[in-house]
């Protein structure tokens, strides 16, 4: 070392500041290219919180219920405004509970006989991963997005029987309806069940799966944001709910038998409920993508 010239020293330790530099310059790419993967990712799990196939789309139709709540206050007389917006808020912390305990086992369980889901109560069976388990479906994002829209279908019958329903009997059906009727046909379609398209075609070993005639020419039934699963669902057991419990008291002339005019409306609740609808359908349906 001290027989070498100073412009040798120099060059010897220009080129270990080379190498040093390069063996950097790799170790920022490879940690950029990380960086990149985990910020796609957690970009793609805000997206479906805020709107999509997880969680803002899932806020985004969580603030629906705000909607469904403005619109119905707007529909009915002042004397049952309070009832109307207690039960919307019961609709969700109902839903809430059941969907947690028993509502999305029963939708995303293992299938039993392609009818209802046997496994994952209390989601003892989540993950935060939602990949593990192979389909996707049993992540906390895809829980809580599936739980926004349980309490959607809901929520949908309240407005079909406004005025005219006793609160007790009200949470009991939101009960039932969150535990066994809209998760039975969610497993039906989206699940494992005998409609679901997920399983039209025989597995990997040839094994038919519980859908029609488990041929490879079985398509299953398409839903792509709801349509069938939560708006027929919660329309019907609204239009059942109607014609059991009949009109609103004084709706019609009990002589003519003409309607009466029921001046109660409130047009500006009216029409700020269904601009929140209107905003929260871009979290139902393109989160649904």
């Amino acid at each position: 070392m001290s027989n070498m010239t100073t412009a040798e020293v120099e060059q010897m330790f220009m080129h270990n500041i080379s190498s040093i530099m390069e063996m950097l310059d790799k170790l920022k790419a490879s940690q950029a290219g990380h960086a990149d993967l985990a910020t796609n990712t957690n970009m793609d799990l805000m997206w479906v919180m805020i709107c999509g196939k997880h969680p803002f789309c899932g806020i985004l139709v969580v603030f629906m219920q705000a909607g469904f709540s403005v619109l119905e206050a707007g529909s009915v007389s002042e004397k049952n405004l309070t009832n109307i917006l207690f039960k919307n808020i019961m609709d969700m912390s109902i839903s809430t509970i059941c969907w947690f305990l028993v509502g999305y086992g029963v939708a995303f369980g293992k299938t039993a006989g392609g009818f209802i889901g046997s496994t994952n109560y209390a989601i003892s069976e989540i993950f935060n991963d939602s990949d593990v388990g192979g389909i996707d479906n049993d992540g906390w994002a895809h829980w809580f997005f599936q739980w926004a829209f349980a309490g959607t279908a809901s929520t949908i019958v309240s407005g079909s029987i406004a005025e005219r329903t006793k609160l007790q009997a009200y949470l009991i059906f939101t009960i039932f309806m969150t535990c066994f009727i809209y998760p039975v046909a969610v497993h039906w379609v989206w699940g494992e069940g005998f409609l679901s398209a997920f399983n039209a075609n025989p597995d990997s070993e040839g094994n038919a799966r519980p859908l029609l005639t488990g041929t490879e020419r079985s398509n299953g039934v398409l839903d792509f944001a709801g349509s069938g699963v939560v708006h027929i669902v919660g329309g019907v057991s609204g239009l059942v709910g109607a014609v059991l419990v009949g009109p609103r008291k004084d709706r019609f002339n009990p002589v003519t038998g003409q309607p009466n005019d029921m001046n109660h409306a409130n047009s500006t609740l009216l029409c700020l409920g269904a601009f929140i609808l209107w905003f929260g359908w871009y979290g139902f349906n393109c989160g649904s993508t």
